[in-house]
């Protein structure tokens, strides 16, 4: 059976202006007191989550919804990329057409706790793919001032909590007036929390769906029980309380169509989420959001347990005086992992897979890699260690972008031919660890070593 993706579930307009401090120290926090949430599907309280967004469009007469979002400032709503596509024509739809309602709770009902806007511009992720739902998602710019109410509320968004999310053991709340187990539309808001899922396990659990769209930008998250989300919960955010401060975490995005010849939800996958984390930039820029910085302990060291071989300082800074540090692996055969894998490695000591972008980080990488020297392959032959560093074409023959940041690559330092390569299917980026340290094209499953990087 072919999968299809469904849910283009667009969740990342969050209402964006610049935040005064007393908005900003407001954020995420709900103004009723409320019951304690359940684990499976359940009927939420008006109230319960005062930043989700219900997304409608006009044709005519005709008033229909769409998706869900997500509120973030006076102005800015944040959804899903494919919410806000007509998928008629392919293009982004008129702002004209779109509005959006707060304070609901019951879909067909318009009480007084509810308001609407108008929607003055959309701003599409400039990389977004409709195939793989990759960078699904898109800010909302309101015509309007929201009012702050006791239903009407914004989330947190940066500094974004540390998240690991290969442990499988945080969870976050989604909701939405998507379908039922009874396949219609949730008249009320419902709402389910769910675990986040690491990549090698989604991977596993569908390759012919997660295979093409797995990437640093998105993350797993729910059940294979068949609590799930489903068609019409696109673009609605995963909420995470920290600290008893909600921040959005995530955007819903796709599952796989329960069936070929129909786009209903499959409630036996897991679904794919767009990750905020690795949208700061697009985020902050559109939604005009003010970042505070993140306070660190002086004199703090690293938790017991936490191997860093051949840690190294890297070239290039982050600005403010943070910057960018390399660590290397040299793992036994047995340990090797696969791109994915190696992805959720980095995420798991709080890095990222590397991204080299000038002459002196490629000089410093090529200095830590070089001393890995060779190995042994399956065959029994030696041959130089290959080493993961966060790149891929995205599926699309020899455009190749750093996944966490989503930038193009500028910097190219390819083998010799390398980018003929003329394989349709995505393919990863690793390094040859010698004196050279040229970059190869890989297949994703391949096994060898890893380059993750971090700021300090």
């Amino acid at each position: 059976m072919d999968v299809v993706l469904v849910l283009r579930l667009f969740v990342i307009c969050v209402l964006c202006l610049a935040l005064s401090q007393s908005a900003t120290a407001n954020c995420g926090r709900r103004k009723l007191k409320l019951q304690q949430l359940v684990t499976h599907g359940y009927t939420t309280n008006p109230g319960e989550y005062p930043w989700h967004a219900a997304l409608f469009m006009t044709t005519g007469f005709k008033k229909s919804y769409i998706c869900g979002g997500t509120l973030v400032n006076e102005l800015s709503i944040i959804t899903a990329g494919h919410c806000v596509i007509d998928s008629a024509t392919g293009s982004v739809l008129s702002p004209a057409t779109v509005y959006v309602q707060l304070g609901k709770f019951k879909l067909n009902l318009y009480s007084n706790t509810v308001q609407e806007h108008a929607v003055q511009q959309i701003i599409l992720h400039q990389n977004f793919q409709i195939e793989t739902s990759k960078y699904d998602i898109a800010v909302l710019k309101l015509a309007t001032q929201v009012k702050f109410t006791d239903y009407v509320q914004p989330i947190c968004v940066f500094p974004q909590p540390n998240i690991h999310y290969s442990e499988n053991t945080v969870k976050g709340v989604v909701v939405g007036w998507g379908y039922t187990e009874f396949d219609t539309l949730s008249d009320a808001l419902r709402g389910t929390t769910i675990p986040l899922i690491s990549h090698t396990k989604c991977l596993e659990s569908n390759p012919d769906l997660f295979d093409r769209t797995l990437y640093d930008g998105m993350f797993c998250a729910g059940y294979t029980n068949g609590t799930n989300v489903c068609n019409g919960d696109s673009g609605g955010g995963l909420f995470y309380n920290h600290n008893n401060v909600w921040y959005l975490v995530g955007i819903v995005s796709f599952t796989a169509a329960r069936q070929s010849d129909n786009n209903l939800c499959s409630t036996q996958d897991y679904t794919g989420f767009t990750k905020i984390a690795a949208f700061e930039e697009f985020i902050v820029k559109h939604c005009g959001l003010v970042v505070a910085p993140v306070a660190v302990a002086s004199g703090v060291a690293p938790a017991k347990g936490n191997k860093r071989p051949n840690s190294g300082g890297g070239g290039g800074g982050g600005g403010g005086g943070r910057r960018k540090h390399f660590l290397v692996t040299d793992f036994a055969s047995e340990q090797k992992l696969n791109w994915f894998q190696a992805a959720d490695f980095c995420r798991s000591v709080g890095q990222h897979l590397g991204e080299i972008n000038t002459d002196q980080e490629n000089t410093k990488v090529k200095d830590m890699i070089s001393k890995g020297g060779v190995e042994i392959d399956i065959r029994g032959e030696p041959r130089l260690k290959q080493y993961w560093i966060g790149a891929n074409d995205l599926g699309v023959r020899r455009v190749f972008r750093w996944q966490f940041s989503g930038k193009t690559i500028q910097y190219e330092n390819w083998r010799h031919n390398e980018l003929q390569n003329s394989n349709p299917r995505e393919n990863c980026v690793a390094v040859l660890g010698n004196k050279h340290a040229s970059w190869i094209v890989a297949n994703c499953k391949a096994k060898k070593q890893v380059v993750c990087e971090t700021h300090k």
